[in-house]
């Protein structure tokens, strides 16, 4: 056998050493290796948790910022139409404005980070500091003494703020808004023992009461554009801050005069935008959108507002709008315009005189003594047609602040002061018309007569020595005097046209009261002064008034006016009296009404349509106030042409009340007279055209020593006399 021997190997000189040298060298690159891929696998494993982190834990969230940066859908706002003059002038139109936006969802999670985006955008927009009350802070049970500890300090209505403060959408309520540091540091100390008023930021006024994460709020319209550059410039350092350079401004270049007519745009409430709805469900309006509030605005909403567009754009997570998918945009369709009737000059004219007449009329009665006036009433109207000139009432409000946002102080100033500027009283007033009625009653009186053998006749002539006495009934010495306002010495023996030119309140006496007998069988008479004999009625009767009046002349109703809060008036008769009042109709009552005052009450527009029906030859028209609709272009879409009521010379048969063209020009001269002869002589001078005309005063509240502190004066007249054009009431 042989012994196995250990394999010796052979080598030069110096080889060896370079072998265990290189040797050596790999064992080292070993470890770096193992170094290398020890770090490579714990930065895979990092990636992995990562990965799993986005997909599994936060997948939905990362899921929901990625669609948020891909596309998003927009509606787009349909501009609101114009509200224009008879000529074309606007009184309502859009301005485009710079407005900057929050969408609450889009802020920062973290607090002090929001908190650096809220104090970036209140600084720039100067939003200033509010005082308000937080629910949030005041004890339960204890709101009505936090609200009477508020009134007192501030000198608010302590009603009106339990009413607001209430309210499920409100969390905060603003006291007092835009307050200097100094004002704000002021009320801060003053307050600071009332539990929830405190002082803060308006734009975390503005956040609290707004009630959507995801809707934008506006923060600020009208933004300088130097200042909305430069916020949106930085866009990527504000999160959630949107300036938008789309929106629309309504505005009102006409001012205040036009307010009535005109209405005004405001915030829509959750239950207009429930109930709106498209044929297939859809919501019409979105929640942000603002519609017509009061005349025109109101009333033309659904042809104002247009119709909405969209539109798909991709944006980032800071909402900034990156591009837009073009063939899939629908461009809105504006609103149609609407043309009134209005003249814009001649409405600025008439509210200029009218206020100018309000001024001397409360320098005279503070004069004498009397309560102060500080309210009334001018409207002009085409007695051929019904279409409105112009129609103020004053006082007046301005729309405007409703629409740039209405502090509370100016609300408030408006609900407190006594002539109550936010109500129309052209349309919602209701008054005693007083003398301005006789005309009417003239018309009916003459007509009704006719038909009786021992009616009433253009001839006839009543005598008026300054009042009547109507004894009681049942005991003839007892009775109530009904005077004329020529008391002294009265008008003397009166026909008809001396009846309206003279405003004789004896002869409308008689034109009213009917013959009749009490139930206890004693014919029902009056004495005249220095006379001992009987005089008997023979006039028309409540029922037969009341048939006039609101089947003839349209009291009692409204007009049918586009605008929105037009009040009925009030033709009383027994079956009235009786259901409103628990009282019995009298004779007096039936004299009371004969000369337009008592239970009877209209609005002016009445006033002036019924005037304007005698003036037209008997054509009684629904009042208009909008001409046509428009489109920009100026084409006509659809024109709006006379609404017939009533033509109440129409002979409707021997049971249906009517008035002959015959008694209408008699009625027509009468009033003529007024200015020639009569009560209006040497006050109304229209050089070169003939005007007829009525004035008239209905008193009311207490008499001492018998004059009334209170009263409505009312003046009414059309022109020219032989064609009549234009017809007012004031």
């Amino acid at each position: 056998m042989f012994k196995k021997r250990k394999r010796m190997e052979l080598a030069r000189p110096g080889e060896r050493r370079r072998r265990e040298e290189r040797d050596g060298s790999d064992n080292r690159i070993t470890r770096r290796v193992l170094l290398a891929r020890g770090a490579i696998g714990l930065s895979f494993a990092a990636l992995g948790g990562k990965l799993w982190q986005m997909q599994i834990a936060e997948g939905n969230e990362f899921r929901r910022i990625a669609r948020e940066n891909i596309i998003e859908f927009q509606r787009l706002k349909a501009p609101r139409g114009r509200i224009l003059d008879r000529a074309g002038q606007p009184l309502a139109e859009n301005r485009r404005s710079w407005s900057v936006q929050i969408v609450q969802s889009r802020l920062p999670e973290d607090e002090a980070e929001t908190a650096r985006v809220l104090e970036i955008v209140s600084q720039k927009l100067a939003l200033g500091k509010s005082l308000v009350i937080d629910r949030a802070l005041v004890p339960v049970g204890s709101e009505a003494a936090v609200v009477n500890a508020v009134s007192k300090r501030l000198e608010v209505d302590s009603a009106t703020l339990i009413a607001r403060l209430t309210r499920s959408d409100v969390a905060m309520l603003m006291l007092r808004e835009n307050l200097s540091d100094q004002d704000a540091a002021g009320f801060e100390a003053s307050m600071v023992d009332i539990p929830g008023v405190r002082v803060l930021n308006t734009i975390d006024f503005q956040l609290a009461n707004h009630p959507l994460e995801d809707l934008p709020l506006v923060v600020k319209k009208d933004v300088d554009q130097q200042v909305a550059l430069e916020l949106a410039s930085n866009a990527i350092y504000l999160p959630g801050v949107v300036v938008d350079d789309t929106t629309l401004v309504r505005h009102y270049p006409g001012g205040p005069g036009f307010s009535h007519i005109l209405g005004y745009v405001g915030p829509i409430t959750e239950e207009e935008y429930d109930s709106e709805l498209t044929t297939s469900g859809g919501h019409i309006y979105d929640t942000d959108d603002r519609v017509g509030r009061g005349g025109i605005e109101q009333a033309l909403e659904t042809t104002l507002r247009g119709e909405k567009g969209a539109r798909w754009v991709q944006i980032d997570a800071n909402g900034v709008v990156r591009f837009e998918l073009l063939d899939q945009r629908k461009d809105p369709r504006a609103g149609l315009s609407a043309r009134l009737t209005i003249i814009r000059d001649f409405q600025m004219a008439t509210e200029a005189a009218l206020l100018d007449g309000i001024n001397k009329a409360n320098a005279e009665a503070q004069a004498e003594g009397l309560d102060p006036v500080g309210a009334g009433v001018a409207i002009a109207m085409n007695p051929q047609n019904g279409e409105i000139l112009s129609m103020v009432s004053l006082p007046t409000f301005d729309n405007q602040k409703f629409v740039d946002g209405i502090s509370d102080a100016d609300y408030q100033a408006y609900l407190d002061d006594p002539f109550e500027p936010l109500l129309d009283r052209s349309i919602s007033g209701q008054f005693p018309p007083g003398s301005t009625f006789k005309p009417m009653m003239a018309a009916a009186g003459l007509h009704d007569g006719a038909k009786r053998p021992d009616g009433l006749r253009p001839d006839t002539k009543f005598r008026c020595l300054g009042r009547i006495r109507v004894p009681w009934t049942w005991d003839e010495t007892q009775g109530n005097d009904y005077p004329c306002w020529e008391l002294e010495t009265g008008h003397g023996d009166v026909d008809v046209y001396r009846g309206i030119s003279h405003s004789c309140d004896v002869y409308f006496y008689n034109v009213g009261a009917p013959d009749s007998v009490a139930d206890n069988g004693v014919r029902v008479h009056f004495y005249i002064p220095n006379d001992p004999n009987q005089h008997f009625f023979m006039g028309m009767g409540v029922d037969k008034m009341y048939a006039y009046m609101t089947k003839v002349f349209g009291y009692g109703k409204a007009s049918g006016i586009e605008l929105a809060g037009e009040a009925d008036g009030i033709v009383p008769n027994p079956k009235w009296l009786f259901q409103t009042l628990d009282q019995n109709w009298s004779i007096g009552d039936t004299i009371n009404m004969s000369i337009g005052q008592g239970h009877l009450l209209c609005t002016p527009l009445q006033l002036l349509n019924s005037t304007a029906a005698i003036a037209a030859g008997g054509k009684l028209f629904r009042p208009r106030l909008i001409r046509d609709l428009v489109r920009e272009d100026g084409a006509v879409v659809r024109s709006f042409q006379p609404d017939l009521i009533n033509d109440m010379t129409i002979d409707r048969g021997p049971d249906e009340p009517w008035v002959a063209d015959e008694h209408l020009t008699i009625v027509r001269e009468g009033m003529r007279r007024t200015v020639t002869e009569g009560t209006g002589m040497g006050k109304i001078d229209v050089p070169g055209i003939e005007i007829a005309a009525k004035s008239g005063t209905a008193e009311y509240g207490e008499a001492i020593d018998g004059k009334y502190k209170q009263g409505h004066a009312w003046f009414t007249a059309f022109g020219p006399f032989d064609n009549p054009e234009i017809c007012i009431a004031v």
